[in-house]
């Protein structure tokens, strides 16, 4: 096989320190350099920056050949998007940015998971991390599977790729599936995007472990998982590898991408990237954050991590078992919907079964559900990203009330029940309107449908008063 420009330059930066290759350019330097004494220049070969580099009128060479130059080197190129990764003396920035070649330099910022997420194993679903799944546990739907009416549905996510973009997917669970995957971390070759945290295969559980009668089972669970290896082992990343593992999915027409993870800053080549994914007609979906909430309703608190803020990226906040606003969720205008996100069970890494809270968990019920709604799209492959996030919305279930869920609960029976979730693109410009028995037919079903929806609604509220 041959290797992609941007899988061999990642492969090299793993196997080398993070240090700067090369010497200064100009007669100047060399000069400067000369008078420094042998402390100041192992410092300054040692202080470098991570940094994005875009070229001026997209040449490429030209800019790689600068980065050298200045001492640094690039360590990351990708196959969708012009712009590199370099590492580069932390006293060349100004001569990297003066370039004729180069247009823009932003640094790399880091992301990952909230450090304080704790899963914790399950007894009654204790295998006791046996790769015998003989010796696993009976299968049992998580309570969020159950209040979304994922199980109530027939799609099951057949031929739907779904990018798990977290620490990996333990990949000989007996609960899950994998359909490949890559590593862009440091942790390991490009190869092994194996889970060794637990978090990446928490999530990919919860979006679509298989209905196997073992273990877990999850939203979607005949999709086609792929481990995008983005954070490390320890659950942290970096810019440059979440848009590597977005990159991936371009390049491998994965349609539905699932970010449980985030970063405290905004990032114009990250904006760059997700714009990219979602024209080319991806859907991308992230956690809002675990940075909290006042719980009181209002629409002006902004607590949302990056890049759930992004307008092309569905933003999914958590709630618990009663119905209620979870206490760590994230909130902001750009939440788009609500997930299920407390004591939800799972599969994690080791074969093993945990509960555990957060965003991160919430954000794959909405994945699952994206994935079963491609399912019955006309269109192979990406492309209806925007009529999924449009059913998505509005057939979900307000709960709150307030503008902290955004358009509601995820709703897998009323997406699924919506009268366009089989429709290719006509069908929102006023085509492929039903007609003869068999559309007459389906129309009295969609109304026998809606008419259930509302009874049960009217049904719920009715009996909440009384409770």
């Amino acid at each position: 096989m041959t290797l992609s420009r941007r899988r061999l330059l990642q492969g090299v930066g793993a196997g080398v320190a993070a240090g700067v290759l090369g010497s200064s350019a100009s007669a100047t330097d060399s000069r400067r350099e000369s008078a420094a004494t042998e402390a100041e220049r192992v410092s300054a070969a040692t202080d470098t920056k991570r940094v994005f580099v875009h070229p001026r009128n997209g040449l490429l060479g030209d800019l790689l050949d600068v980065v050298e130059q200045l001492g640094g080197t690039t360590v990351l190129e990708y196959d969708s998007f012009d712009f590199v990764v370099a590492e580069v003396p932390s006293n060349r920035l100004d001569d990297l940015l003066a370039a004729p070649s180069v247009a823009s330099v932003e640094e790399d910022g880091g992301l990952g998971i909230p450090d304080d997420w704790s899963p914790s194993l399950l007894d009654f679903l204790d295998p006791g991390g046996s790769s015998d799944c003989s010796r696993h546990p009976d299968q049992r739907a998580s309570w969020g599977v159950e209040r979304i009416g994922a199980d109530d549905v027939e799609p099951d996510g057949s031929g739907v790729s779904v990018g798990i973009l977290d620490t990996g997917i333990q990949t000989d669970h007996c609960s899950l599936s994998v359909a490949g995957g890559e590593n862009f971390t440091r942790s390991g070759p490009s190869s092994d995007y194996e889970d060794r945290h637990g978090h990446g295969t928490h999530v990919a559980g919860i979006a679509g472990a298989d209905d196997n009668d073992v273990g877990v089972v999850g939203v979607a669970p005949a999709a086609d998982l792929y481990a995008v290896k983005v954070l490390d082992d320890d659950g942290d990343g970096r810019y440059s590898t979440l848009i590597a593992g977005i990159d991936w999915c371009l390049s491998n027409d994965v349609e539905v991408i699932s970010m449980s993870l985030g970063g405290d800053q905004e990032s114009e080549t990250v904006d760059e990237a997700i714009a990219t994914a979602h024209e080319a007609g991806h859907l991308l979906l992230c956690s809002a954050g675990n940075e909290g909430n006042r719980g009181d309703g209002t629409c002006n608190e902004e607590t949302m991590t990056y890049p759930a803020t992004h307008e092309s990226v569905v933003a999914v906040a958590a709630m618990d078992e009663d119905d209620t606003l979870a206490s760590y969720s994230s909130v902001g205008s750009a939440i788009d919907l609500l997930g299920p996100g407390t004591d939800v069970n799972s599969a994690t890494a080791g074969n093993r079964y945990a509960e555990a809270s957060g965003t991160s968990m919430a954000c794959p019920y909405v994945t699952g559900v994206a994935a079963l709604l491609w399912e019955t799209r006309d269109e192979d492959g990406p492309g209806p990203n925007e009529a999924v996030r449009s059913i998505l919305a509005e057939t979900a279930e307000p709960v709150l009330d307030t503008c902290e869920e955004g358009h509601g609960l995820v709703d897998a029976r009323a997406a699924l029940g919506d009268d366009r979730a089989g429709d290719g693109d006509e069908s929102r410009t006023g085509g492929n309107t039903p007609s003869g028995p068999g559309g007459i037919v389906d129309h009295f079903i969609s109304a026998v449908e809606w008419i259930a929806t509302v009874v049960r609604r009217l049904f719920e509220w009715l009996s909440s008063l009384f409770k």
